[in-house]
Parts: structure tokens; C-alpha cells; sequence
């Protein structure tokens, strides 16, 4: 019994002890749920825009999203979060951090996106991003960083996303996306970025997006990037480029997008076509074109959208190849190409004074079109194929200044002939696929008679004799107008 007693006196005592203890931490779990300043949804906490001078302390232990945008913070101390073992992602931008331990983000080993972009970071720890292995998505734009460390990005093997746009980048060292094997986006634009080694992408065989536009480049070479096997999209868009070729040829069979405007390429080299089967998208605004070769725009077998605006186009006959093609081209294009010279073109439109002035005869036009469903051949005199002609039109004159070719032999031709219309000269089309109804020149007839009547001149005939002979070759030399009598 006065053991019972004790006890219960015991009790009587602590348990207000117990609660008095107890009452600054149910206070504090309290407060740790929403920071003041701070509007709470679920386990997300957000901070925006609330004058913060350093990362709130009463944070939810159980707290999955933290975003801190538009605040005042300059430091990130060393294990910053660690309290924060659930946490998912943490936004930091629009800050004023220029200083980041290298321990900041120590013990938050599940957090799976990280925003640090528009802050004053001028430089990061090799080891800063270490202990977040889980790592998907890492936003550093918009930053003053001038170099990145050997090993910045080690263990990110999770790594989709990477953005370092607008930054003061002028190198990429060695292998530094070697463990990023499963980054699909990089974003190095607006850097200051002069080359590339062939190692600089190493390791990224799924990246699909690759951004360098804005930087300093002068030459590109395509065989820079074959070890991009995924990448479906290039930005190489206003740098200085005036080159661009392929090096070693290889086949690029992802590409699909490719911009290379408000550069200064002059030429395009076909042979880096050539190995961009597969090309959808091509912007070439805002260069410096005058023309593009036959070879390179039969290259572009797969395009669905070209850009060709703003270009120093000359509208001689050396645009041809380029007008042809877009002529024939279905796709989405720009059809606003202005001609830089001829001085007297200057301002017109390329596809309206080309067919006003007739710069391009229309037969330039007609190999990109359908192929006809017409007999083809070649003639001995040229490589250049003619086609039978499809209608009932009557042949043109023929317009030979060099003298009749032999018959034997089918006269070259400066084009090949085109639906609608004739050869120039009768000769060119061949004779056994002229249509029955379509009457023959008159000069054929005479060439007929002479022909029957040699084949009746022979040693078989019994009236036949060598003074029969003479008759008959001084008679042919003279007897165009008399066969025409005969006819």
C-alpha cells in the first residue's frame, strides 16, 4: 500500500513535469509546419518573394517541395537542408547567392530537381552536387560561372536536364558530362564558347537537345559531335560561324532539326547534307548566301521547313538551283527572300523576279517536279536524258546553225524536253514513240523517196547497170525539189 502511494504521489508529480517538458517541442513542430511569410500546401512550402536573408529554420521535417524564389539570399551554409530528408525539389532562383559550400547539399540524397538560376554564382566546388545522386533536373543559368571543374558533375547518372545558358563560360573541359549518361537536354547558349573536341560530349548517347547558340564559334565541324548518337535537335544560331563542314564522313541518321541562323556562312558544302539523311528543319536566316549549288539542295531529301530569309541573294542565273527547288518544295517555307544584287533587283522578291525577268528557263524546273511516265533514253551526243513527248503538238522547226548531223545519230540538246511541248529539233525525239496521227515533216518524205529508190537500185534488177548508176547519183545531188513533185 504505500508503495501504491508513493507511486501515485510520483505520478502526481512528473506528469506536469512531463508536460512542461513536451510543451516547447509540440510548440515548435508547430511552427516548423509553415514558416511565417510562407503559405503552406500539403508537404510543398513557398516562400516567394518574402524578403528572405537566409533559409527558414521551422521547416516541416516532412516538407517534399521548397521553393525560395525572389528572396534575398547570399550564402548557402554547409548541410543547409539536411533536415530536409524527404525533400523532392528546392528553388533558389532570383536570389542574390554568389556563394555555395561545397556541404550545402549534403543529406538530401532523395531531391530530384535543383533551380539555382539567376543568382551571382561565380563559381561551384567539384563536389557541390555529390551528394545528390538522384539528381533529374539542374538549373545554373543565368549565373557569372567562368569555368567548370573537372568532375562537376560526377555521379549525376540520373541526370536529364541540364541548363547553363547565360553564363560566362568560355571552356568545357575534358569529359565533364562523362557520368551523365542519361542527360537528354543541354543548354551551353549564350556563353562564351570559342571550340569543341571531340571528347567534349563524351558519355551523353541519349542526349536528344543540344543548345550552343550565342556563343563565339567560327568553324564547325560535324565530326565533332558523332558520338551525339540521339540528338534529334542542333541550335547553332548567331555565333560567327563561317564554316561548316564534316570532317570524316559519317551518317547522322537522328538529326532532325538544325539551325544555323544570323551566322556568316557564305558556301554550304553539300557533303555535310549528304550525311543528314533524315534533316526535317533547316534555318539558314540571316547568313551570308548568294546562292545554293544543285548538289546541295538534292541533298535535302527529308526537309519539311526551311528559313532562307535574310541572305545576300544574287539573282543571276546562279540562284536557279534554289528557286527550282522551292518551286517544287511543299513543305513550310520563307518566301520572302529579297535579292541583294543585281544592283537593279536590289529589294525584289527572288521567286517573282526570277519569273518576271525569266532568269530561270522553265526547263530548269522541271527535273525537280514528278518524274514523267515516259519512255527515257539518252542521246550519244549528251549524258542529259530525253523524254517522248506527251501530247499531240506539232514539232518546232528545227534550229541547227552547225549544219544537218547524221542520221544515224540523235542530235545533243541544251535541255531535256517537257510535258506540253516538242523537242526543238524532230531528231531528238525518238521516232518509234511518236504517236500515228501526228503528221510528219515534209523533209522525211523526200529522205523516204531517196531511200526507196537506192533500195532499187541493185544488181538484182534486170534494167540495172553501172551507166543506170551514174544517172541516178547525179540525179540525187540535184533532186530535193523533184521528189517534193513526186510527193
Amino acid at each position: 500500500m504505500g508503495a501504491l502511494l508513493w507511486d501515485g504521489r510520483l505520478r502526481h508529480i512528473l506528469f506536469p513535469l512531463l508536460l512542461l517538458l513536451r510543451a516547447p517541442l509540440l510548440f515548435s513542430f508547430g511552427e516548423r509546419t509553415c514558416p511565417n511569410s510562407c503559405r503552406c500546401e500539403g508537404k510543398t512550402v513557398h516562400c516567394d518573394s518574402s524578403g528572405f536573408l537566409e533559409v527558414p529554420e521551422n521547416i516541416s521535417v516532412g516538407c517534399q517541395g521548397l521553393s525560395l524564389r525572389y528572396n534575398e539570399l547570399h550564402t548557402l551554409l554547409p548541410y543547409q537542408f539536411a533536415h530536409l530528408s524527404q525533400i523532392l525539389w528546392i528553388y533558389l532562383d532570383h536570389n542574390q547567392i554568389s556563394t555555395i559550400d561545397s556541404r550545402a547539399f549534403q543529406g538530401v540524397r532523395r531531391l530530384k530537381e535543383l533551380i539555382l538560376s539567376s543568382n551571382r554564382i561565380t563559381s561551384l566546388h567539384n563536389s557541390t552536387f555529390h551528394g545528390i545522386p538522384n539528381l533529374r533536373s539542374l538549373d545554373l543559368s543565368f549565373n557569372k560561372l567562368e569555368i567548370l571543374q573537372p568532375g562537376q558533375f560526377h555521379g549525376l547518372r540520373k541526370l536529364q536536364n541540364l541548363h547553363l545558358r547565360s553564363n560566362g563560360l568560355s571552356n568545357i573541359p575534358i569529359r565533364v558530362f562523362l557520368e551523365c549518361r542519361s542527360l537528354e537536354f543541354l543548354d551551353l547558349g549564350y556563353n562564351r564558347i570559342k571550340a569543341l573536341t571531340r571528347t567534349t560530349f563524351l558519355g551523353l548517347q541519349r542526349l536528344m537537345e543540344l543548345h550552343l547558340e550565342h556563343n563565339q564559334f567560327t568553324r564547325i565541324n560535324f565530326f565533332l559531335f558523332p558520338r551525339l548518337a540521339n540528338l534529334r535537335s542542333l541550335y547553332l544560331q548567331w555565333n560567327r560561324i563561317r564554316v561548316v563542314n564534316q570532317g570524316l564522313p559519317w551518317i547522322w541518321y537522328t538529326l532532325q532539326k538544325l539551325d544555323l541562323s544570323g551566322n556568316e556562312i557564305q558556301t554550304l558544302d553539300p557533303a555535310v547534307f549528304h550525311c543528314l539523311p533524315n534533316l526535317q528543319v533547316l534555318n539558314l536566316e540571316s547568313n551570308k548566301l548568294s546562292n545554293v549549288s544543285q548538289e546541295a539542295v538534292s541533298a535535302w531529301i527529308s526537309l519539311t521547313s526551311i528559313s532562307l530569309a535574310g541572305n545576300m541573294w544574287d539573282c543571276g542565273t546562279g540562284i536557279c538551283p534554289i528557286v527550282a527547288w522551292l518551286r517544287n518544295f511543299r513543305g513550310s517555307k520563307d518566301t520572302t527572300m529579297i535579292c541583294s544584287s543585281p544592283k537593279y533587283m536590289q529589294g525584289e522578291k527572288i521567286m517573282e523576279v526570277t519569273r518576271n525577268h525569266a532568269i530561270c528557263e522553265e526547263t530548269d524546273y522541271v527535273l525537280t517536279e514528278t518524274p514523267l511516265p515516259t519512255l527515257e533514253l539518252t542521246s550519244e551526243g549528251t549524258a542529259e536524258p530525253t523524254f517522248a513527248p506527251t501530247t499531240s503538238s506539232p514539232p518546232m522547226p528545227p534550229t541547227n546553225t552547225l549544219g544537218p548531223l547524221s542520221p544515224f545519230r540523235p542530235r545533243p540538246i541544251p535541255h531535256p524536253t517537257f510535258p506540253g511541248h516538242m523537242s526543238k529539233n524532230p531528231r531528238d525525239s525518238p521516232v518509234r514513240t511518236r504517236p500515228t496521227h501526228i503528221p510528219p515533216p515534209e523533209i522525211e518524205h523526200m529522205t523516204l523517196h531517196k531511200v526507196v529508190v537506192q533500195l532499187g537500185c541493185s544488181s538484182s534488177n534486170p534494167w540495172w547497170d553501172e551507166s543506170a548508176a551514174k544517172r541516178v547519183r547525179n540525179q540525187n545531188k540535184t533532186s530535193a525539189p523533184s521528189f517534193k513533185s513526186i510527193t
